[in-house]
């Protein structure tokens, strides 16, 4: 036979190979095979023993303790029960089951863990004294001494059932303790699926602000180099160098934020947020793209947190993108307001402002959601004074705070 190294053979790893797949029986298969084992136990001895005066009887109360193991585990308190009618078919008989057969004794004390493992507190309770209460009256009809009832009732009764009631209390604390984690898990995954939407949410607005102002500004500066590309080469000449600042801003933001999602080591990652001390060059950009536009700024600045300046910058931006593209010939007012414990942010034109289907687009409705993480708001609509105006309000006193 070929064998394997250290000496094993071939058939026998496949053998342990084989045994590892075998499915292992149930619990209600557990218990029949240990009832017929017990049963040919308690029948074997029986047959065995010359002595007993009554062997069907035994042989009966046999044949019932093994039908009770068998159903311990589906029906606990009736198995003890059928102890108790055992106990008094052997004395009716005098066949003495439980003296001439250990696997008697085995099945009792079985039958009695059953009671302590399978039913509930009260259910065990009950179980436990009508079993006591039927070895009791077994053993005071053939031997009424006090030491003669010990035995039967600790070894048997109480011993047997005081484990199953630990291993049941062990139980029912592993499956707390596992359906505590598993909900553990639950949250912590709901948690992380919560974390993730927001930050998708997080970086579309981002990429949204990003390259809305940058493509607006080059689109419109492309459009209008290639009107006066015949007539004025100069003009032409500077809307394409507005093109291409455009497009270099945009691009370095673009890889910012790649950095960002891609590398946490990459210095592009590190490069400090735009914030409202940016507002000046970006309202430069917007003239360069053909928007008459300047800045007014009242109140004495205070430092802001990175997320709140970048949120106020942004807010800025988009306003001023959403003029660039909607607004037509017109002229944008850009307002910056310290007022305390609030910042005051406006962008005002005087144009034909946006139509209604780019009011519902995701302009608006994304600086409505950066105003709203910080507990601030923003209004967007027609000005009574003609044109169109985006208003946002900023709390910055306890973020602000050191």
């Amino acid at each position: 036979m070929p064998r394997a190294a250290g000496g094993v053979s071939v058939a026998h790893m496949e053998w342990r190979s084989s045994a590892t797949f075998l499915p292992r029986p149930g619990p209600v298969t557990t218990d029949a095979l240990l009832a017929l084992s017990l049963l040919a136990a308690i029948e074997l001895q029986l047959a065995l023993t010359p002595s007993l005066r009554h062997p069907l009887p035994a042989a009966l109360a046999g044949l019932a303790l093994a039908l009770a193991v068998a159903a311990r585990r589906r029906s606990p308190l009736v198995a003890i029960l059928a102890v108790a009618a055992v106990l008094a078919l052997q004395e009716a008989s005098d066949g003495r089951l439980t003296q001439h057969s250990v696997g008697a004794l085995v099945a009792i004390a079985a039958l009695f863990y059953a009671a302590g493992a399978f039913l509930d507190e009260r259910g065990a309770g009950l179980a436990l004294g009508l079993g006591i209460a039927g070895i009791l009256a077994d053993t005071a009809i053939v031997e009424p001494r006090f030491s003669a009832v010990i035995f039967p009732v600790l070894f048997l009764a109480v011993l047997p059932w005081s484990l199953g009631r630990v291993v049941r209390e062990r139980q029912a604390g592993e499956r707390a303790e596992r359906g505590r984690a598993e909900r553990l898990d639950a949250e912590r995954d709901q948690r992380t699926i919560a974390a993730t939407l927001g930050e998708r949410a997080r970086i579309a607005r981002e990429l949204h602000d990003v390259l809305a102002h940058s493509v607006s500004v080059m689109v419109i500066q492309a459009g209008g180099a290639r009107t006066v590309m015949d007539s004025d080469p100069a003009a032409a000449a500077a809307s394409l160098r507005s093109v291409e600042r455009a497009g270099r801003d945009a691009l370095a933001e673009m890889r910012r934020l790649l950095g960002v999602l891609g590398d946490a080591a990459d210095p592009r990652a590190l490069s400090p947020q735009p914030g409202l001390a940016d507002v000046g060059r970006l309202v430069r950009r917007t003239r360069a793209a053909g928007l008459p536009a300047s800045l007014r700024t009242q109140g004495e600045a205070i430092p802001l947190p990175a997320a709140l300046d970048l949120c106020a910058y942004r807010i800025v931006q988009e306003a001023l993108t959403n003029a660039i593209k909607h607004a037509g010939p017109a002229r944008a007012t850009v307002s910056v307001c310290w007022e305390g414990d609030v910042l005051q942010l406006e962008v005002l034109d005087d144009g034909r402002g946006p139509s209604s289907e780019a009011r519902a687009g995701h302009g608006i409705a994304g600086m409505r959601e950066r105003a709203a993480l910080h507990g601030g708001s923003v209004e967007a609509g027609a000005d009574p004074r003609g044109g169109f105006a985006v208003r946002a309000r900023l709390p910055i006193a306890e973020r602000a705070a050191p």
